[in-house]
Formats: C-alpha cells, structure tokens, sequence
C-alpha cells in the first residue's frame, strides 16, 4: 500500500542540507518515487514548489533529479507540469513545444512502477498533437487518465490534488462551472483537514472558491495557506484573493506585503521574484484605494515606478497609473495615458481602454471614440492568440457605454451596460488583476449623472453582491439613498466604510 508521509506537528518545511536554493519552508510534502533515495528530498520539493506554483524553481529541482537519477523517469512529469505553468493544456504553443521535446524521450522508458507511469501518461495527453488536437480535448484525456489514477490509488493525494487542480482550471462560467468547482472543493476541503500543513490542499482551495459566490468556503484555508508557505512569495500572496473577495483589506495589504518582501529576497538571491513582487505591490495599492488610503496607494505606485525603471515590465507604471485614475476617477489624467514606447498594438489594449473612459467621463467624446476604436482593434488582435474574450469583452463593454454617454446616447448606454451585469455575475472575475470594474457600479454612477438614484441604488448594489466592500460601491451607495431619501440606508453604507477602518476618500 503506498502511504504519504506526513510528520505533523514538526517544523513546517522542507530542509533540504547543502542545496540553498530548495532550503525553504515550503509545508509538509511527501509524493513517494521507485527512483534512487538520495533524489527523494529534492522530488519532494520540486512537488512543493509546484503546488505553490513556483513553477521556475520546481523545474529547477526536477531537473536535479533527473541529473541525480538518470533513471527516474517520473521527473519529466515534474518538468512537464512545471512547463505548462497554471495553463495546463491551454499553455502557449511555444511552451508545449519546448515541454513536449523534454517529455518525449522519457515516454518510451520504463517508470519504476505503474502508478508512475500513469501520472506520465496522463501528462503525455494533456501534450500529444498541441498543435492540432483542441486544448479542451486534451484537458479531458488528461482529466481522465489522473481519474484512474486517482480512483487506483486514492490514499496518493497528490494524485487527488493535481486531478482536482484540473477540475479547477477547466472550470466554465455559470452554473455548471460553479458545480465543477464545487467538485473540486470536496475533494480539497477534506484533504485540508486531514493533512492541514500541505500546502496544495490549501492553495487549491483557495484557488476553486475564488469567485463571489464561494470564497466564504476558502477563508479557513486563506487564513493558514501563508503560515504553510512562507518562504514562497505565491503561498503569501494567495490569500488576498480571498481577502479582496470578502472586502478584507487589512488582511490583504498585510499578506501582499509580506509577499513582496520575500520576492524581492528571492530577486537578491538571483531568483524569479519580479513578477511576484509587482503582482503584490498591485494588490496592495488596489486595497489600499479601497480603505481611502490614496496617499499610501500613491506611494506603492511609486515603489512600482521604480521596479520599471530598474528594467522590469515597461507596463509596470503604466498600469498602476491606470489603477490610481480608475478607483480614484482622475479622468483628465486618466485620458492622457498612453502605451508603453515598446508596446505592441495588441498588447496596448490597457491603455486605449482607459484612455476611452477617461475622456468620456472628462467630457471629450471625439477623444473617447477614437481611443474605443484602438482598444477594440487591439483586443481583436490579442485575442486571436490568447483567447481573454470574457474579460475583454466586459471591458469593451464599458467603454463603449462611457463612450456613446459622452456623446448624448444615454439610454443607449445605460441598455449596454444592464446587459452585460448579467453576463458578469456567470463569469468570475478578479478585480485586482483586471481593468474592467463591476459593471453595475460603473451603471450606478451613470444613473446617478442621469438623476435616477433610485435605479443607481439598486445598481450599486448588485456591484457589492460581486465585489463586497469596494469603497466606489459603497460611496456611489451612500450617495443614491440620501438622494432618494432613504437615510436609514445611507447610513448604513457610512457604516461599512468605516467598519474596515477605511475613509470617506473623496471620490467626484
């Protein structure tokens, strides 16, 4: 019987002697390998970094065991999964390529032990014929072989995480995606509170509630998760996306600090922590905009300027200018974005989209027309490789709303903005790391300019159902009901401002 090796109770990490780059507390991780036993430790911590998605790192040390164990055939799966990142089977071709031409050797040897083999098989489907067989159908052939595998072997939990992960990640909108993750939630949870130190069950958690109408479920596993893992800037920074769903702002500017203290620590290391560093900062300004703490956001986005200026992302301060301008409607400026110099066209769409609404909310519709042309032709272009439909498509949504407002088509407008909240609430979305803001929120600041606070109210308010506590949500509130004369409502708005401690920012 294969058993997993948990020591609970002791020291949370993986302490791998004379090897500092795997020396981390990464939480308690045993995935057991036919292969020699002096690879096992440096296996166990490649599996680790996997499941806080570490991805570099954990490719680092498979590829260690292999120079280790020439033999051990189960460490091209390590790679191949550390390859493919969190896009499994929808990874970019360039990535299949170079993960198929790592993996394709090993397939012909022999694993130590069937159970290897099938996390190989099902590795190899999720691979084989990447330029011509669909993503969706090589999801399903990789779903299904670690089906098996996991049914064959239902004491391997790695097996139950890395098969609920893909439940997960091919999770759709609506309904039907909200029971796939539910699926996925009742494999995790139990394996949670089993084994309460591994740092998958955890994360993955966090990972399939992450939507407005689960993330309740995951707040245990978002309150341990960072304690899990601290040595992984993901692990600290993975709570938050819980804490932004639930309106916790303390809570997320804490852990993303703590975050982007330990990617800039693995950056001094010569280690990949740019980009964990920048998604923190991100995070942290966004909470901070929702506490009404503008100078201290304004501060981070400094701190981001100068990780651009050090020869990082050239978006890096574009997009937390864009941010700033957004939550705290500094349309002027917001208006006078631009693209980077370097920007390609399809990548520029950012910057059109806020340029669009900007000038439309400053009053310049000849200026906003022109920017919505540009984000439009620049969201086709990207999305013929990289498929960000949902997403774009709510954003595009808005600025042609902000758009045809400026330009005295209000009812129109208002039509384009109520069809798409129904679209938004089947189709869950992370605010912190996408422009697009809650569509009824922008629908109830464009109600209250056309005087109709009643409609505004009950806009603004399904924005909270999707994004609880956003301050421009509970400001745009508070203002409908004393407008509507409901003060006992308004009040209670007040109330939640400051209820997280944050401030009446002004907001025009």
């Amino acid at each position: 019987m294969l058993l997993h090796r948990l020591i609970l109770g002791a020291v949370i990490g993986l302490l791998i002697l004379g090897n500092p780059a795997y020396a981390a507390s990464l939480g308690d991780v045993h995935f057991p390998i036919s292969c020699s036993p002096k690879v096992q430790p440096t296996f166990d911590s490649g599996v680790a970094l996997l499941h806080s998605f570490e991805f570099r790192e954990a490719e680092n040390a498979f590829l260690e065991v292999e120079r280790d164990d020439p033999k051990c055939v189960i460490a091209a799966w390590g790679i191949a999964l550390s390859t493919t990142e969190r896009a499994g089977a929808g990874a970019p071709q360039k990535d299949l390529a170079k993960g198929w031409a790592e993996l394709q050797p090993w397939l012909s040897v022999n694993a130590g032990t069937e159970r290897e083999r099938m996390y190989v098989d099902a590795v190899r489907a999720m691979y084989q014929d990447y330029d011509t067989v669909p993503k969706a159908e090589r999801w399903n052939a990789y779903l299904a072989i670690m089906r098996q595998l996991r049914a064959k072997y239902p004491e391997d939990i790695n097996a139950s995480l890395f098969y609920g992960l893909g439940l997960t990640w091919t999770a759709g909108p609506g309904e039907e995606g909200a029971r796939q993750r539910r699926a996925a939630l009742a494999i995790f949870i139990p394996i949670f509170q089993k084994y309460p130190s591994n740092p998958g069950a955890a994360h993955y958690i966090i990972h399939a509630a992450d939507t407005a109408e689960l993330a309740s479920e995951a707040l245990p596993s978002a309150r341990k998760y960072a304690a899990i893992a601290p040595d992984s800037p993901h692990a600290l920074h993975m709570p938050s996306h819980i804490f932004n769903r639930l309106g916790l702002w303390q809570d997320s500017i804490a852990t993303n600090e703590a975050s982007a203290r330990v990617a800039a620590e693995w950056m001094k290391e010569g280690r990949a922590g740019s980009f964990d560093e920048f998604h923190a900062l991100n995070n942290i300004e966004y909470a901070a905009l929702q506490l009404g703490q503008d100078r201290r956001a304004s501060d981070v986005v400094e701190r981001i300027k100068a990780l651009g200026i050090k020869g990082e992302d050239p978006w890096l301060p574009v997009d937390a200018r864009i941010y700033y301008d957004l939550e705290t409607h500094n349309w002027k400026d917001a208006a006078q974005i631009v693209p980077p110099p370097s920007a390609p066209f399809e990548e520029s769409f950012d910057a059109y989209w806020i340029e669009a609404i900007g000038a439309a909310r400053s009053g310049e519709p000849t200026k906003a027309r022109a920017a919505l042309n540009k984000y439009r032709d620049s969201e086709t272009a990207w999305n013929k490789n990289h498929g960000w439909g949902d997403i774009l498509g709510v954003g595009l949504a808005e600025a042609e709303a902000w758009t045809l407002f400026s330009e005295g088509q209000k009812e129109e407008a208002v039509l384009r903005l109520t069809g798409m909240e129904s679209f938004e609430r089947d189709h869950p979305m992370y605010y912190a790391d996408i422009l697009p803001r809650p569509t009824g929120e922008m629908l109830g600041d464009m109600l209250l300019q056309m005087s109709r606070p009643k409609e505004a109210l009950a806009a603004y308010q399904a924005a909270l159902k999707l994004a609880p506590k956003r301050l421009d949500s509970l400001l745009g509130a508070q203002r409908a009901a004393k407008l509507d004369g409901q003060e006992a409502i308004a009040k209670q708005y007040g109330s939640e401002i400051l209820a997280e401690n944050a401030v009446f920012a002004e907001r025009p």
